[in-house]
């Protein structure tokens, strides 16, 4: 590793389903990492979104392995619970039915006026002055955090912790981004910065900071690579969830479960409109991105992405239990796919950065490792998720193990 130059690991958004992808992936990460290096030995960590609640428990030295327990026993500190995260905004709606009583009756008034020309967008343009900020609140979570971090012996505080940890959100009055845990931003509570990282507009109210709204980082520019940059990361793993469904490829065929797949546009606006994010969001990275190997083509990149074969992680029911240990097998696999088709590249990749890597010891823990979660998903009644080995590929989406630099014949 060079005199300046650091190692990063960089965990994206996704929802509650991208979080179980990234435990898993980094549990096979530590499996495969040998001479007693682990994930929380990295310099470096980013959080984004979902990816915020993750990266900020490594941060603190909590090692995959103990999450993904946790997940499966379903048992605290670690396991995060339906009440955890989607808590009813009640306050918003309080003030909403204030607001409503205040403008009924001019909106009434119009609508009498102009009924023949109103439409019910008119009339939701016109009230949404009353409309809540969000159909939940993060405050729970944040407040659960707080108090996990307290129990265990964690920090809440950015200058508190030995590592790296910048958790990015966007200020919703001006549209900028700001990067907790950097200069003038460390003073923030890490609770608190991951709520206001995750709060995703419509489905979750903004989080207020010293005075200010914060909202979901996953819909602003994309952070990892500038902190690259401007943090001297001379090598980053990102392990990005956020992969588009093959629905095209299913559509006239049948699930994984026999049953016929559904179309997209049958699923409703929510999954039209999750889709519809996704489809945004590569868009946006593989530009990001291109510019950025052109820019800094000695920064490597490494990148874990689900399977093309992998539709788990689209599927609506993602607060099922039963899902979440698919999803936390889905991204070991993710890793394990990786290591049986690239592993001499990979083996050279990390040797150049200080990170050894022990194939006989992946090997050696994968077999208990997928037995216990094939054990836990047969006792759940769940049928268990049919492991496809794919090559690596090297463009989104799909498992991508990116080399920045492009001299060596890469992308």
């Amino acid at each position: 590793m060079g005199q300046s130059g650091k190692r990063a690991l960089a965990l994206s958004g996704g929802g509650f389903t991208g979080y179980l992808f990234e435990i898993g992936a980094l549990t096979a990460l530590d499996d495969l990492f040998g001479d007693g290096f682990l994930v929380n030995d990295f310099d470096l960590y980013v959080g984004v979104s979902a990816g915020a609640a993750a990266a900020s428990l490594v941060a603190n030295r909590v090692s995959p392995e103990d999450i993904l327990k946790t997940n499966l026993s379903g048992q605290r500190p670690y396991y995060f619970e339906h009440r955890d995260i989607f808590t009813p905004a009640l306050g918003e709606g309080i003030k909403t039915v204030w607001r409503v009583a205040r403008q009924l009756i001019p909106l009434l008034q119009l609508y009498v006026r102009h009924y023949g020309e109103m439409t019910l967008i008119d009339l939701l343009d016109k009230a949404q002055d009353a409309l809540p900020g969000g159909i939940y609140t993060l405050e729970p979570f944040a407040r659960y955090l707080e108090t996990t971090f307290k129990a265990n012996g964690l920090s809440n505080r950015f200058t508190g912790l030995t590592k790296e940890l910048y958790i990015p959100a966007i200020d919703l009055e001006t549209g900028e981004s700001v990067l907790f845990g950097d200069e003038g931003w460390r003073e923030v509570p890490i609770s608190r910065a991951v709520a206001a990282s995750s709060a995703a507009p419509i489905y979750f109210c903004p989080v207020r900071i010293q005075d200010r709204d914060y909202i979901d980082a996953g819909i602003g520019r994309l952070t990892f690579f500038d902190i690259a940059v401007s943090k001297h990361v001379e090598f980053m793993i990102l392990i990005n969830p956020m992969f588009r469904a093959p629905h095209r490829q299913l559509m006239h065929g049948e699930g994984a479960d026999g049953r016929r797949a559904a179309r997209l546009r049958d699923k409703g606006f929510l999954s039209i409109g999750e889709q519809a994010s996704r489809i945004n969001f590569e868009a946006r990275f593989s530009q990001a991105l291109t510019l950025f190997q052109q820019s800094h083509p000695d920064t490597e990149l490494l990148m874990i992405t689900p399977s093309h074969h992998d539709a788990l992680l689209f599927e609506r029911s993602f607060l099922s239990y039963h899902d979440r240990v698919l999803l936390l097998r889905a991204g070991y696999w993710a890793v394990a796919n990786a290591v049986r088709d690239r592993f001499d590249d990979l083996l050279a990749q990390f040797a150049r950065h200080g990170i050894p890597l022990s194939r006989a010891r992946f090997e050696d823990r994968m077999q208990p490792r997928m037995a216990q979660l094939d054990q836990v998903a047969a006792a759940s009644g769940r049928p268990q998720h049919q492991t496809t080995v794919v090559p690596a590929v090297p463009r989104p989406p799909g498992l991508g193990w990116r080399k920045a630099d492009q001299r060596e014949g890469s992308l």
